[in-house]
């Protein structure tokens, strides 16, 4: 038993690093977004092998005779594992498919389907031995999908919010160098753009920050993973609290200045303690 506690807490540990990553302090990863994406889409998709590992762990206890198992029943139950796996699996693989990374998404679909495939046929064949010993597969089914779901829950607004934060105060020099060129040249840069960044915002999740002049002042702003997995979220620094950003450049280009503030779609804003800082959810 202590070796199937080691495991489940291994797994979890493992689930649990992948959804947390974009929001650590560290360099940039472009695959921290999309690995905490699936790991995420897991803590809601993985609750269906809850009540199937119930079931089986009911089986299990209820046994007339646990030296003699029933194992067209234990078989079953392995069945139909494999099938809901199958789906969980599917929808795990649509964070890295919708998240830009086609291929890692496509090569962890077909990995997961090829264990499941060869698993299954076994099963078929009656190649894979049924023990007499106690099966700690229900086990498995029921705590990694709990405590994942109890991880995410409990955890993923704070390290949002710390994640925020530490793009936040990580953009001070570079606010303190804007504000020197104005002083120097009396007008605030036109661009950034360059090569090296230079400024770095230090969280995983977060590749760089971005500078657009508006009006007599400029808007520094972050792309933030959300814990809403459906929203975009903009981090906006504005010195005249003048927070404004459009959901496509189409409407920048086609639309009047009246006309865009109707359609941009940052209406959902939210004020944050830091002066002049402010958080935009686009759905």
């Amino acid at each position: 038993m202590p070796k199937h506690i080691i495991t489940i807490i291994s797994i979890t540990a493992f689930l649990t690093l992948c959804m947390l990553l974009p929001f650590l302090p560290g360099r940039y990863d472009g695959l921290a977004v999309t690995l905490s994406f699936m790991a995420q889409l897991f803590s809601f998709a993985g609750l269906l092998l809850v009540p199937l590992g119930l079931l089986w762990l009911w089986f299990e206890l209820t046994k007339h005779n646990p030296t003699t198992p029933s194992h067209n029943k234990t078989k079953h139950f392995s069945i139909v594992t494999v099938f809901t796996l199958a789906f969980v699996t599917v929808v795990v693989s649509l964070g890295a498919l919708t998240n830009y990374h086609l291929s890692f998404g496509l090569l962890f679909l077909a990995f997961c389907f090829f264990l499941l495939t060869r698993t299954f046929l076994k099963l078929k064949r009656g190649s894979i031995p049924h023990s007499s010993k106690s099966n700690h597969i229900p086990i498995y089914l029921i705590t990694i999908p709990v405590f994942v779901a109890l991880i995410r829950f409990g955890f993923i607004l704070a390290v949002v919010q710390f994640s925020r934060d530490e793009g936040i105060k990580n953009s001070e020099p570079l606010i303190t160098a804007i504000e020197a060129y104005h002083a120097k040249n009396g007008n605030y840069p036109i661009s950034l753009q360059a090569i090296h960044t230079d400024i770095l915002p230090g969280v995983v999740g977060i590749k760089q920050y971005h500078y657009e002049p508006n009006g007599t002042a400029y808007n520094l702003y972050f792309k933030q993973f959300s814990d809403e997995l459906d929203v975009e979220e903009i981090v906006m620094y504005n010195k005249l609290d003048q927070h404004a950003f459009a959901a496509h450049v189409l409407d920048i280009l086609e639309h009047s200045e009246d006309e865009l503030a109707l359609r941009r779609g940052d209406r959902h804003k939210y004020k944050l303690s830091a002066p002049h800082w402010m958080y935009i959810k686009f759905e």
